[in-house]
């Protein structure tokens, strides 16, 4: 059985989030119009701990470290508010 797997459609990574991709929320349309093509979807979220080890205060990507993002019960870790995300 063929199924849809979204993955990491979430506020932090869309404008306006902390590790925002430009024009990153312009994949909401399209997921939605694939979303009614399937019978099984999956969507995965970013999830972190607040204290998580790759979150630095001061983020210096070249040392490997992060801002923190999609931080576990935050607006930032929620899906796009747009994605149509089945029952």
């Amino acid at each position: 059985m063929p199924a849809l797997i979204v993955v990491d459609v979430q506020n932090d990574f869309c404008p306006g989030g902390v590790l925002a991709v430009r024009d990153g929320d312009a994949v909401v349309v399209h997921v939605n119009h694939l979303v009614s093509q399937f019978d099984v979807v999956a969507f995965t979220q970013d999830w972190h701990p607040s204290d998580h080890v790759s979150f630095s205060a001061a983020p210096r990507f070249e040392d490997g470290s992060w801002p923190s993002h999609c931080v576990q019960h935050t607006d930032g870790a929620a899906l796009h508010p747009d994605l149509l995300v089945p029952e």
